[in-house]
Parts: C-alpha cells; structure tokens; sequence
C-alpha cells in the first residue's frame, strides 16, 4: 500500500492497484487503437495525395506562428459566444490533459522519474483545473447541441459520441483519483492538491472502506482504459479529425496575401488541356487536406453574405461537399453534380468566410479555382460574360472606348504623366470613376482635395486600362493576366513608385497580385492619402454642413482583405457629425453585394446583399451613408433609392464628405450639400 508519511516526498506509482498482466493488456488495447487511428489517418492522407503536387508552405517559422496564434491562442476562435467559450475549454482541457498523461508515461518509463515532490503537486492541481475545463466544455458542447442547435453548425450523431466520450473521461478521471486517495490513505496535506478527487473523497466515499475502494478503482480504471481506447478509435472517423488535420493545414497552408489569388500560366493548361479544377484530384495536396481540416463549426456561413441572402451558396457546404467528393471521386461529376454552378456564382469574394476560418480554409481559392474551369468550358452567360467579352475588346467592363477615359475630368486642370512626368504620386482613376456618373464626382472630388492640399500627381489617362479585378475573380485568368502586363509595363515605363486609388479593388490587384508580374509598387488608398493630409495640416476638417449623424460602410477588400479601418474614420471625424457604427463594421464588415464580378450579375430584389446592408445602415439612425468604393456606392445608392428603411440616405464617398467641408480655398469653394 501507498501509504504517505508526513516527511515523505509526494509522489504516486502510476500503476498503482494494476497487476502485471493487465499492464500488458493495457499496452495491447493502446497499441491496438493507436494503430487504427494511424492506419485511417493514412488512409486520408493517400486522399489528400490524389492532389496535384505542391502547395504547401515550407518555411518552419511560418508554421510556428501560425500553430502559435491560430491553434495554441486560438485567434479565431476568440469572441463573445458560447461556441467560442466551450471550444476553448475543449481545446484546453484536451491539449493539457493529453500533455500531462504523456509527460507522466514518460516518468514512469524513462530513466528518472520526475513525477514527485513540488513537481507533483503543481502537476495534479494543474491536471484537475484542466480536467474540470474539459468537462464544462463538454456539458457547454451537449447544451448547445441539444437546446440552441445553431443552424450553421454541423449536426451528426458521431458528434454525441465524441462529447460522451470525452466527458466520461474527465468524470471517470476524478473518479478514479478520488478512490486512488481513499485507498492509499493519501495525507491531508498531500491530498488537497487534487482538489476535485479530493472533494469526491470527502463527500462521496466517505466510510468506504479500504478493499472495496481498491475493488471500485480497479473497475474504474478499467472502463476508463477502454474510454481512451474507443477515443483514438472515434478520433479518425468522425469530426474530431480536425484535432490532427487543423493544425497541419494551419501550418502548411502557402504564406500569401489574402487578397491574391494564385497565379496560372499558360504553360499548365497546355500540359493538363483544361483551366482550373474540373475534378477533385485538379486541386494540390495542400487544398484536399484543408478539407479534412473543416469541424463544420458553421462560422463561414454566418459571416457569409451571399447565404444571408437567401443563395445557393454555403461555404461550409461547398468544403463538406468536396470532402466527400474526394473519398468517391467518381461517384458524381464535380461541375453540375457535386457543386452546382450557381452555388459558384453566388460567391462575392468578400473573404469573409477565410476571415473567420479557425483552421485557415481558403474557401475562395477553392471556388476562384472551379470558376476558371467554368469560364475555360464556355459556361458562363448573360451579363459577367459580356462583361468579359467587352473588356478583351474595350480594355474596361462598361464596353466604353478609351476615347472616353477622360470624360470624367471635364472642366478640371488634371495632369497627365506627359505632362507632369516627376509627379510624387500616379492617381489610378479605375474603370468605375472614368466611367460611371456616379462614381465620376468621387474622382472629381478627389482631384479637388488633392489640389486644394498641393499633391503633387498625374494620371495614366487614356493609357489606363482595367486593373483586372473583375476577369480575375469571374475565372478568366488569361484575360487578368493580359491587363496585368499591360498595366506593368505602362507602369514602369513611366517609372511609377507610388500610387493612389479610391478602389480598394484595384488598390488589392496593383498592390497585391501585380507583383505576381514583377509590378512592385507603394500603393495607397484615398482614405490613407487624405488621413495623412489632414493630419499635416494640409486638409481642413472643416465645418460640417449638417449635425446630422453619418454612419459607415467598410468594403471589403479595403478593411478586411487589406487591414484599413481607421483611415476612413479620420476622415470623417467631426465634432459636429457624430459617427454611428453598424453592428458589422471594420474587418468584420458585410459586403455590398459587388465583389467577385457580381457587379455584372443582376439578382432577383430578394436576394440582393446591399438591401440588408442598407437596412443596417438605416438602423444606425444616420441621415448619411459614407463609405470608399466606387463599387459599394453603386449598389447602396441603388439599395437606397429602391425604397425600404432606408429611403432618403445620402450615400457619397468619403472624399465628397470631406471636400463638402472645406472652406472656400485657392478660387476653389466647395460642393453644395448633397442630395440622395
């Protein structure tokens, strides 16, 4: 018996009450197990090897932050819910406690045993706080699941089995360290540090005499064994998989922009005869692993606007789909059977749903790569596809002449770089400004704020051309790359450094994806531009023409795909027109319903995104809605003057906001108030 004196060192056999044929049957069961968990991982990975090579991230530093940051601090996870409350007690409890039967097999097996004295203590106090996380997190996990039932969330009945399983661990755990102190006879002293077998000792088995303890820990321990055992045989072939496939693609997902979509070259389709991905086994490795990565914890959905709206798409769904996909492959057809192209279309790759990925999925690679082999097949219609027809011939989705690319300027003194070659900074007007109406005032008061501050810039001119934006992300990826070498070799023929754009679209493509085309440049928003000048003093804040409150909108691809969320705030602060936030704003923004190329798409009212985005706006209770893109002032201006909530906002862009508010400078005064 293990009797503690009051001077020993505390300490406690591990196989404490357990003959020696047991212990050989309790390896064989492990083994056992822990082979199967092997054999069906592999299993999985000769799936993930269908592939096409390559795709992983190679560098080790890159897979140490990432494991430290998304899986050791949760990232992604953190935020005010019960499904972020419970996952980090799961997480927790799991890793620690896996951590500590590890450490103590290796005490017991290894040359010195470590397991006593101050180690000891901490080591069961430690093991206790932890084990109690698991369980909660368990419970947390049940209640869910059975009264709240999110929808986003995946529901399978492996799902109890896993949480049964892992709580029945952590009671029967306590369980059997509260009999292994009854029966030992474990000091006071020496007790209290495993706090909750303690507690069940003082409460629960109080008067249980010392045999028939022995006797109930023997059983215990042996249902808790085949617990373990059933865990590593459940591990594989249910949802927990992602406990082993989430960090790996945490890690080995390629380091790149998220705003860049990967490039292909001519060279590929030639040697494949197809653009994109027309079946499972067209992905690389590293994308048919971060399939396995999903949990179906459902937050992609529920960030994503296109499934707000009533379309076809899930990106949950669309992982889940080509998961199983990848284990039959030749079950249903890809396009048409296992994804639909609607399902496709629907995607405005705003980034949300990769935003709010625990694990790293690139949803939008995955559908941007599907989409290239439906534009490379001839199947894509209406009015994406004239879009992309008239670019090819007009170099600009409206279909307008380059005659016409400076018809936005009219009655303005706006340099060129013929005329103004040293300027400081190249001011990229975008195919919106140079030829919508409305985003034609953006550009115009822009080039007023620029002036008014003394900017040195120029423009392309009729040399401009699309930056791309659009082909790239409808899948036309030879189109994108045909004005992307266009615009690289205009650019560095006239020796740009530094540019300037309202368009966070083509601020992403110049600064993120040319220099996929050795087009490196400092590339700078308007919101930036116009921040830093007010800031310097060279912009006023002005008077504001109204103390009504404004409200803005972020787009996308400005605060969540490329990380800018204040300078538009800076622009906007006054003391008179106080700012009202919408519940979604900054990186966690929801999207005006353009990105992707569906700018070029004409939904049915009821499923249009910028409807709910100008309800929200509306609910602020401001009279205007500012934001800084030409694309995300189309469609709110449309969703306001169709009426609803929000009928009668002025929606203008940040620079109208501000040039509003200048004083009479230079002979220049400023804007009359705008009307909706």
């Amino acid at each position: 018996m293990d009797a503690f004196l009051a001077n020993a060192v505390p300490t406690r056999e591990v196989f404490g009450n357990i003959s020696p044929w047991m212990r050989l049957a309790f390896y064989a069961l492990m083994l056992a197990s822990m082979g199967f968990l092997a054999w069906r991982v592999a299993w999985r990975a000769r799936l993930w090897w269908q592939g096409r090579p390559g795709g992983f991230e190679r560098d080790w530093r890159v897979w140490i932050r990432r494991l430290a940051v998304y899986a050791a601090a949760q990232k992604r996870v953190h935020r005010k819910s019960l499904g972020a409350v419970l996952h980090i007690l799961l997480f927790s409890g799991f890793v620690v406690l896996t951590i500590g039967t590890t450490l103590l097999a290796i005490a017991d097996q290894g040359p010195v045993n470590f397991h006593q004295g101050t180690y000891y203590l901490l080591y069961e106090l430690t093991m206790d706080v932890f084990g109690v996380a698991l369980c909660v997190g368990c419970l947390l996990a049940l209640y869910r699941r059975w009264a709240i039932r999110p929808a986003s969330l995946g529901h399978q009945r492996s799902d109890w089995l896993v949480l049964a399983i892992l709580l029945a661990l952590g009671i029967t755990g306590f369980l059997l360290e509260a009999l292994r102190l009854r029966y030992t006879e474990v000091e006071p002293a020496i007790a209290r540090w495993s706090v909750i077998g303690h507690l069940i000792d003082l409460t629960l088995l109080r008067g249980l005499d010392l045999e028939t303890s022995r006797t109930w820990h023997l059983w215990m321990w042996w249902i808790h064994t085949l617990l373990v055992a059933g865990l590593f045989v459940a591990w594989p072939v249910t949802r927990f998989l992602h406990v082993l496939t989430g960090p790996l693609n945490l890690a080995l997902r390629p380091e790149r922009h998220p705003g860049a979509l990967a490039p292909i070259s001519i060279e590929e389709v030639e040697a494949s005869g197809q653009t994109g991905v027309a079946q499972i086994t067209d992905f690389n490795r590293q994308q048919l692993l971060s399939l396995d990565a999903c949990m179906e914890c459902g937050r992609c959905e529920d960030a994503c606007p296109a499934w707000a709206t009533g379309k076809p798409l899930s990106p949950k769904a669309v992982v889940v789909d080509l998961r199983a996909a990848m284990a039959a492959p030749n079950a249903s057809p890809l396009h048409g059977g296992v994804i639909r192209p609607d399902t496709l279309w629907a995607c405005t790759m705003c980034q949300a749903c990769v935003h709010e990925c625990p694990v790293l999925i690139g949803h939008v690679d995955l559908i941007g790569d599907l989409r290239r082999n439906l534009v490379g097949e001839g199947q894509i219609a209406g009015p994406p596809a004239k879009a992309l027809s008239v670019t090819w011939r007009q170099f600009n989705p409206y279909g307008r002449p380059e005659s016409d690319r400076m018809a936005w300027a009219a009655g303005l003194s706006v340099p060129t770089v013929e005329s103004h070659p040293n300027a400081d900074y190249l001011l990229w007007i975008g195919c919106a400004a140079a030829f919508d109406p409305r985003s034609q005032k953006v550009a115009r008061a822009l080039v007023q704020l620029l002036q008014r501050a003394g900017v040195s810039f120029a423009v392309l001119g009729k040399q401009e051309r699309c930056t791309g934006d659009s082909a790239r992300r409808l899948g036309d990826e030879f189109l994108f790359q045909f004005l992307a070498r266009g615009n690289v070799e205009t650019l560095n023929r006239h020796q740009v450094k530094k540019i300037i754009t309202s368009c966070p679209h083509c601020l992403n493509t110049l600064k993120n994806e040319y220099p996929q085309f050795e087009g490196t440049y400092h590339v700078h928003h308007h919101s930036q531009l116009l921040a830093e000048l007010l800031q310097s003093g060279r912009l006023s804040p002005g008077d504001t023409p109204s103390s009504d409150p404004v409200t803005l909108h972020d787009p996308c691809y400005l605060a969540r795909v490329n990380g800018e969320t204040e300078a538009q705030r800076t622009v906007l602060q006054a003391p008179s027109q106080p700012l009202r936030e919408m519940p979604r704003c900054g990186s966690k923004t929801f999207c005006c319903g353009a990105g992707g190329g569906r700018m070029w798409f004409d939904d049915p009212p009821a499923q249009r995104v910028s409807t709910l985005r100008a309800a929200e706006a509306a609910a602020t209770g401001a009279k205007t809605l500012a934001t800084a893109c030409p694309f995300c002032l189309n469609m709110m201006s449309d969703a306001v003057a169709r009426g609803g909530p929000a009928e009668g906002m002025a929606v203008l862009d940040i620079a109208e906001i501000l040039l509003q508010r200048q004083p009479p400078s230079h002979g220049l005064p400023p804007l009359p108030p705008a009307h909706p």
